[in-house]
């Protein structure tokens, strides 16, 4: 049987989920004699074109150019994946918000600039997406698994637990019981509770929770602090998701 064909791509990021992956090293020289990479401009000189058995696209697109490759992508692609919190949620990107990226841009880089970037949006508001390979970066041990289950015909299954179950498996103390706000009960596992385990609160990197409480969090978040804060948390990862826009933004302006 011939191997899979698979592209890598990158659009508007910091490249770090892709640095993820050449960070599996033996993992990954053990996944490339199964798959053929024809298209990886970070990790290869090789750029073939399609047709692509998989498609994985770390970043956002942010440029119309980055938008219509995309959707060439998406037509020539069997499968397509999200790689990290930029393509899957907007991430970080997503921050600022469209009504004020001219604001900015002139801010930043002077009044002659002529920018290019239009608003940061996940994948999945230009194109179907297959599967969402959630992280700030990946979780090396969460790529591997997805590519498994890829290989193997199955489809790529979610974490069916919070990050709480890995704050305890890592022995954390709760940041919640210990009234400090935290997104962990309602964010996907697989990242191993690393922000938590080095003192800091989950953000949400990882992407909602299938069954995410949120409206619960919501009630406990405003006993622990300001809805100014709690906007803080939410728009960090969160912004551009639909449970953001129909949720929890409605309900933080009624707090105001």
């Amino acid at each position: 049987m011939s191997k899979p064909r698979v592209a890598i791509y990158d659009f508007t990021d910091c490249e770090g989920c892709e640095v993820e992956i050449i960070s599996l090293r033996e993992r990954l020289l053990a996944l490339e004699k199964r798959i053929d990479i024809i298209n990886w401009r970070l990790g290869q000189e090789r750029a073939e074109f399609g047709p692509f058995d998989i498609t994985i696209i770390e970043g956002t697109p942010i440029t119309q150019h980055e938008i219509d490759l995309l959707k060439s992508l998406r037509e020539n692609s069997k499968t397509l994946i999200a790689l990290g919190a930029c393509a899957a949620l907007a991430g970080i990107p997503a921050i600022v918000k469209k009504e004020e990226r001219e604001k900015w841009y002139k801010k930043i880089y002077g009044e002659k600039y002529k920018p290019r970037g239009l608003d940061a949006m996940p994948l999945s508001a230009y194109v179907k997406v297959d599967f969402l390979l959630h992280g700030c970066p990946v979780n090396g041990d969460e790529v591997v698994r997805i590519a498994e289950e890829l290989l193997s015909g199955k489809k790529p299954a979610y974490r069916g637990y919070s990050v709480c179950f890995e704050c305890k498996q890592a022995n954390n103390p709760c940041r919640i019981i210990d009234k400090k706000p935290c997104l962990g009960p309602i964010t996907q596992g697989g990242c191993g509770a690393i922000c938590i385990s080095g003192g800091s609160p989950c953000y949400g990197c990882f992407g909602l929770h299938q069954e995410a409480s949120i409206e619960a969090l919501l009630i406990i978040l405003n006993n622990l602090t300001n809805p100014q804060e709690i906007e803080r948390y939410f728009t960090m990862f969160l912004r551009q998701t639909d449970e953001y826009q129909n949720i929890i933004k409605p309900r933080l302006k009624n707090k105001k």
